[in-house]
């Protein structure tokens, strides 16, 4: 009789801790949703309230100075590489970036088309560590959502 009531307990532990675990991912689901969904909008809102804003991706950093960051950025729509100088702000390569800035001379790169972005020119940025976090989050949500 004790045996057959311990197997029993047991069995309502594990089916107890599965309702718990399922209950828990599923709540991780949903707020990641609403993350992504959020970050989603608010780079549409970022775009559609900033004429000229445009989505560029940090190709490669060839100086990260105390002052700012020399980089060369690929322009997502085109896929032109264009040099760039970023003032007061610290870049890696992959980061995604809404931004906006004007086309100088630059000194340093000899070139009459360097890209140069100001302080509160870049609008929104996604590292690459939150671009890969989405992907993983869209691909289980791929995996998840089978529709007949």
């Amino acid at each position: 009789m004790a045996l057959y009531l311990l197997m029993v307990c047991a069995i309502a532990g594990v089916a107890v801790l599965a309702t718990l675990v399922l209950r828990r991912v599923k709540n991780r689901q949903r707020r990641q949703d609403a993350l992504w969904s959020g970050y989603r909008q608010h780079m549409d809102e970022l775009r559609e309230a900033s004429p000229g804003a445009e989505l560029a991706r940090v190709a490669q950093v060839h100086q990260g100075a105390e002052h700012g960051t020399k980089a060369v950025i690929a322009w997502e729509r085109t896929g032109i590489e264009q040099e760039t100088w970023f003032e007061g702000t610290d870049l890696d390569p992959g980061d995604l970036l809404l931004l906006r800035g004007s086309p100088g001379w630059g000194p340093d790169a000899g070139s009459p088309n360097v890209f140069y972005v100001a302080p509160g020119q870049v609008l929104s940025l996604m590292t690459v560590e939150a671009q890969e976090a989405a992907a993983r989050h869209q691909h289980r949500r791929a995996a998840t959502d089978v529709t007949p």
